[in-house]
């Protein structure tokens, strides 16, 4: 099921994002052209020339028009329908990640009082790293540094204080890696989580997978196991 299923999820996220933009658009576009269509037709019929009234084939082509007006109300209707069904669908399938082990793009911690393991991958070796730890308003409140890291997956420890040495409290948290090289430049970072599923959380139509302590979208999953 593995990475059918985040595919099938993923493309039924896709589907229904596209598929309320679009039935958002016609709602809009086909009640303003039926309202618009409704007032000229009564408008044409009370003041057309008695001696000269219009053509029984006109007035049925314009009834035509109309018709089809309703017809792409009633598709917009089925369209709001079914994009709730493939919502109800993609959760349903989200819930089956309980209890699989991912690995995930991500930098969140939920943090609950306890030490958090933090882990990124340097995509070469590193004379000195730096992680800093930021709370949900943005604020940097601690920071530690390495030197002479190797290249590949990095594991590190926080121990939930800021940089004074105090108890943060339990809460949202960030955290971001940057490394450099012995050369000078830059080294590419990239923090991720990984360890099995504990939960899932729905918020605007996105999925989030909570891993221990850690959460990441759904969309950000690159392995799954278990």
């Amino acid at each position: 099921m593995a990475a059918v299923g985040l595919v099938n999820i993923l493309a039924n996220q896709s589907a229904s994002a596209a598929a309320a933009a679009t039935a958002a658009a016609s709602a809009t576009s086909a009640s303003s052209e039926k309202d618009m269509f409704l007032n000229l037709l009564v408008k044409q019929l009370q003041y057309q020339d008695p001696l000269n009234p219009m053509e029984n084939t006109e007035f049925a082509s314009q009834l035509a028009q109309f018709s089809s007006l309703e017809a792409l109300t009633s598709m917009k209707d089925s369209v709001d329908k079914l994009s709730q069904v493939q919502g109800t669908m993609s959760n349903t399938q989200a819930l089956s990640f309980i209890g699989k082990k991912v690995s995930a793009n991500g930098n969140t911690i939920q943090f609950t009082g306890s030490s958090s393991t933090l882990n990124f991958n340097l995509s070469d070796k590193a004379s000195q790293v730096q992680v800093t730890i930021y709370n949900s308003s943005g604020t940097a409140v601690r920071a530690f540094n390495a030197t002479g890291v190797q290249s590949g997956d990095i594991q590190c420890t926080w121990d939930g204080k800021d940089d004074k040495g105090q108890a943060l409290a339990a809460g949202k948290y960030y955290f971001t890696v940057s490394a450099k090289g012995y050369d000078g430049n830059a080294v590419n970072a990239t923090t991720y989580a990984t360890g099995t599923v504990t939960g899932v959380r729905f918020d605007g139509g996105n999925v989030y997978l909570e891993i221990g302590d850690k959460e990441v979208n759904l969309a950000d999953v690159s392995k799954i196991s278990g």
